[in-house]
């Protein structure tokens, strides 16, 4: 009709653009996101605060030095020559602690707490040779032991040191008194260490590794929900 009224066209309800599909993606894709880079960030704190809490450990060392026989009325076969004397070291060594690994460490000075081990012990001949050749060249057994306390730890390396002599004596049972090798103590009296650990350098590396874990995991995640995977 002539001069009538227009009527307006109604809105389409329900139909949603991909644009609207897009944004919806991106609000859940920054929404699991941060729910990511909470978590995360909760578990490096704990983590962290457990580095930080994690008690330290009780070390001491000694040298148990074989000293040769002063008397030569009566030679003793085991230990004709220098190195006869560092030969039987070592197979006191072997006796007392048959399960020793010869493991290569940076200088023969590391101790068991600087491994990381928290409980364990161990007497080994020091092998002051690079790394692909051996030079056992001292008379001594080199005795470590590390545990939770100080009487644990002064109390294994006792152990040791008479089960160090006992064999050696076993070894010379036919042999006369003087002409006997002898075992030294260096130091003389055992002293147990407290070792804290390096915390610091502990607390940094494991807020460096969570950080960095937090965030490409929530990147990661933010990308494939935003592109709808």
């Amino acid at each position: 009709m002539a001069g009538g009224t227009a009527v307006a066209t109604p809105p389409v309800v329900g139909l949603t653009t991909d644009a609207d599909r897009r944004r919806h993606r991106q609000r859940q894709a920054r929404r699991w996101a941060a729910f990511v880079v909470v978590l995360g960030l909760l578990l490096t704190v704990a983590i962290a605060y457990r580095v930080v809490h994690k008690p330290g450990v009780y070390w001491a060392q000694t040298d148990v030095v074989f000293l040769p026989p002063t008397s030569g009325l009566y030679p003793n076969t085991l230990v004709s020559t220098s190195e006869g004397v560092i030969a039987l070291a070592g197979v006191v060594g072997k006796m007392v602690d048959p399960d020793a690994i010869a493991a290569r460490v940076v200088s023969p000075t590391v101790r068991l707490a600087n491994q990381g081990i928290r409980h364990g012990w161990s007497v080994t001949l020091p092998n002051d040779g690079g790394q692909w050749a051996n030079n056992f060249d001292k008379p001594l057994l080199d005795v470590q032991a590390v545990g939770s306390t100080a009487a644990e730890v002064s109390g294994t390396v006792s152990r040791l040191i008479g089960q160090i002599n006992l064999t050696l004596s076993g070894l010379q049972a036919q042999v006369p008194p003087v002409d006997r090798v002898r075992t030294e103590l260096i130091p003389s009296q055992v002293q147990v260490f407290y070792d804290p650990g390096r915390r610091l350098r502990a607390l940094a590396a494991s807020l460096a590794i969570g950080v960095a874990a937090t965030a490409v995991a929530a990147g990661y995640l933010r990308r494939r929900v935003a592109r709808g995977r």
